[in-house]
């Protein structure tokens, strides 16, 4: 007769001869688990990166139009002649740096446009300002400029001057896209600057 044991023995080498051992399926297990985690942490990661670099390539594109639609237009100006912060207070008279509302650059006399307008408006279906943009020395800017903007901030040129007899204007833009936050900034001067605005 043969014994219990011999015949568990035979099993166990059998079913070692034919596959794996419940010990050795539960070790793969793991390690596959293990493997599936660090190849999706890696995606995830990727993921997240191509996503951040396209916020800021769309941020970079923004801040590059803004600016180049802005420069032309502000340098042709005489100056400033409206700046409104955000709490609709003006600040035409101070030297504080300052997050705009609007701002109102003024033209030559013998210019047709008399006036450029940059004003912010608040976005209806998403958590940013958009600029717009307006010709005139009064009234509301229309076209839009740039987007995904949370604020834009401005000082005078040079900084001891008010803005009614600043050289030119400093204009800093906080932009937040999906949650995605970078700052763009640029300096401009008055080409036609002529010591501050005393004509209509």
């Amino acid at each position: 007769m043969i014994h219990p044991l011999y015949n568990l023995l035979r099993d166990i080498k059998k079913i070692k001869e034919d596959g794996f051992t419940l010990i050795e399926v539960l070790i793969s297990i793991s390690l596959y688990g293990i493997l599936i985690t660090m190849v999706l942490s890696s995606m995830n990661f990727n993921i997240n990166t191509i996503s951040k670099i396209g916020k800021s390539v769309e941020i970079q594109q923004q801040a590059q139009f803004i600016f180049n639609f802005m420069e032309e237009k502000i340098m042709e100006s005489t100056g400033l002649t409206y700046l409104e912060d955000k709490q609709f207070k003006s600040k035409y008279y101070s030297n504080d740096k300052v997050f705009i509302n609007k701002m109102i650059f003024k033209n030559k006399p013998d210019r047709t446009d008399k006036g450029y307008i940059f004003q912010l408006i608040k976005d209806p279906e998403y958590d940013y300002y958009n600029l717009k943009f307006g010709i005139g020395l009064s009234g509301e800017a229309t076209v839009e400029v740039g987007n995904y903007i949370e604020s834009i901030e401005v000082e005078p040129l040079p900084s001891d001057k008010k803005y009614n007899k600043a050289n030119g204007i400093v204009i800093r833009i906080n932009f937040l896209f999906d949650g995605y936050r970078a700052e763009a900034e640029s300096a401009f001067y008055f080409r036609n600057f002529s010591g501050g605005i005393g004509f209509e």
